[in-house]
């Protein structure tokens, strides 16, 4: 039992005790009148004082309580408790990275200038400006990608629909295959053909960038009474995502036995362009395949140039007399740089014209291509 317990079971029998005492001498007669006011003033006092010590053994009880539900703020840690934020710490960079996901995949709308957009622009380690631009979007594409999270809910840059070609030109009169690329960069492959209005060849992609049809004039300087117009496949040149659409045409006069004539598209600012030559600004004719009179070829190469990815336009003819064996080969190459719609002249010493015997077999076209 607690030694302050027994004593106040104690004091309160005395005191219990002295009142049966006192309640029996006062019935007994045999005491004066003032010796029972004196024995009674005695009895007050006793009681006033056992009062004060029960209270103070109270306040010694609670005191007592609330100390010992509180450990010593010096006492060790238990193993249990140690552990507990060894755990919590080995989780902190779990839940950095869950809060970077909650980042990442939150709605961004194009052109924001939010908070929000700040915090994740500093998650992606680029100028944090606020606004959701094109620098944020291909950061927050690539942030998404090494994640293999979806892309979906990244915003997509908004373009007016281009007017409705049969509006604007006239009645199709012809539609031909189809093939698909991703000319607008956006994951999804896209439509593209050639339709033609009278005699005029259109270019056209079905984009899923704003869900319309981009359409342009064919470059060519035949009609397409005189000419076909193909596309034929998509590459990417300058490794930003967006597909360059390969367009073949093919005279009516001479159908077979010559390099064929490309020409190349672009989707940039929203609208469809044909690629062009930076010395001159006209479109940027490519002849490809096998030249009947020299026997030489012309092909593409895609290549790195340092970090940069560019285009080595080939003019390769053999030198010599290749029916005997007895020739060389001379290369005659033009690294080729795109910036949005032109080609320019990449000026290196690693890329140069040679000669040399002549190679087996005989080079090649290199780009990844589409489809």
């Amino acid at each position: 039992m607690n030694p302050r317990s027994a004593l106040f079971r104690s004091i309160t029998i005395f005191i219990a005790l002295l009142i049966v005492g006192v309640a029996c001498g006062s019935s007994s007669g045999s005491s004066t009148e003032d010796a029972l006011r004196a024995e009674l003033a005695e009895t007050k006092t006793q009681l006033d004082q056992a009062e004060k010590v029960i209270a103070t053994l109270q306040a010694g009880d609670d005191t007592e309580t609330t100390s010992s539900d509180e450990p010593a703020s010096d006492e060790p840690a238990s193993d249990e408790e140690e552990l507990e934020e060894s755990n919590e710490d080995d989780e902190t960079p779990e839940q950095t990275d869950v809060e970077l996901v909650t980042i990442l995949t939150g709605t961004y709308t194009w052109l924001e200038q939010s908070e929000a957009v700040k915090d994740l622009q500093e998650a992606l380690e680029i100028e944090a400006d606020g606004w959701y631009g094109s620098d944020t979007r291909t950061a927050h594409i690539a942030a998404l990608d090494e994640r293999e999270l979806d892309i979906e809910a990244v915003p997509g840059k908004p373009c007016p629909a281009q007017s409705d070609l049969e509006e604007s030109a006239g009645s199709i009169t012809s539609t031909g295959d189809p093939i698909l690329i991703d000319i607008d960069g956006d994951g999804t492959m896209d439509e593209a053909s050639i339709v033609v209005v009278g005699e005029t060849p259109y270019v056209t992609v079905a984009t899923s960038f704003n869900s319309s049809v981009a359409w342009v004039e064919a470059t060519g300087v035949e009609t397409a009474v005189d000419a076909s117009y193909m596309p034929q496949f998509g590459t990417d040149i300058n490794e930003d995502g967006l597909h360059e659409l390969w367009v073949k045409t093919i005279p009516v006069s001479e159908p077979t036995g010559e390099a064929r004539v490309h020409f190349m598209y672009v989707f940039v600012d929203c609208s469809l362009q044909v690629v062009t030559n930076s010395s001159n600004g006209s479109p940027y004719s490519l002849p490809r395949g096998e030249t009947p009179d020299t026997g030489g070829l012309l092909y593409i190469n895609c290549v790195a140039l340092g970090e940069e990815s560019i285009m080595v336009y080939h003019e390769d003819y053999p030198i010599g007399e290749p029916e005997d064996g007895d020739y060389v080969w001379a290369y005659v190459p033009t690294p080729l740089r795109l910036v949005d719609t032109v080609l320019e002249l990449v000026s290196t010493t690693e890329i140069k014209r040679d000669i040399v015997p002549a190679p087996n077999p005989l080079p090649a076209d290199d780009c990844p291509k589409w489809p």
